[in-house]
């Protein structure tokens, strides 16, 4: 993700089966202009792009079984990988946000990792099911 000053706290996350044709469908009914597109390797697969849409962003990436985001990537959904969306919310501490979650019965994804950008990161699932990612700037 590209360090931008972000003017939202929470980013919706979508996870689609085609990035492309979301992009497409995205410029024809909301007018959005694609930001960033971050692609697997030589795959057409995405795993994380971003878009406008009027004044908010919206992240989002390819999900499947054998694209960027499922079983064996992402952790282990309990849903063969296949979540329409997710949350990304820029906190003022991850490893507190993500500590506190985990104490409150959420599965960790991710543990806490620097992002290269003086920040930290972390993704866990909560007892409902919803991925969280979080970020500290």
């Amino acid at each position: 993700m590209q360090n931008r000053k972000m003017n939202q706290t929470i980013v919706p996350y979508f996870m689609v089966l085609s990035a492309s044709q979301f992009i497409e469908f995205t410029k024809d009914v909301f007018q959005s202009e694609v930001i960033n597109v971050n692609k697997l390797g030589d795959t057409e697969g995405v795993i994380h792009a971003e878009m406008k849409i009027g004044e908010s962003i919206i992240y989002f990436a390819d999900t499947s079984h054998d694209g960027s985001c499922g079983p064996g990537v992402c952790g282990d959904l309990k849903n063969d990988g296949l979540v329409p969306i997710q949350m990304y919310i820029y906190v003022e501490n991850a490893t507190d946000t993500y500590k506190k979650a985990i104490k409150a019965g959420a599965t960790s994804i991710m543990e806490v990792m620097e992002d290269g950008e003086g920040g930290s990161m972390a993704g866990f699932v909560d007892p409902f099911s919803n991925l969280w990612w979080v970020q500290s700037k």
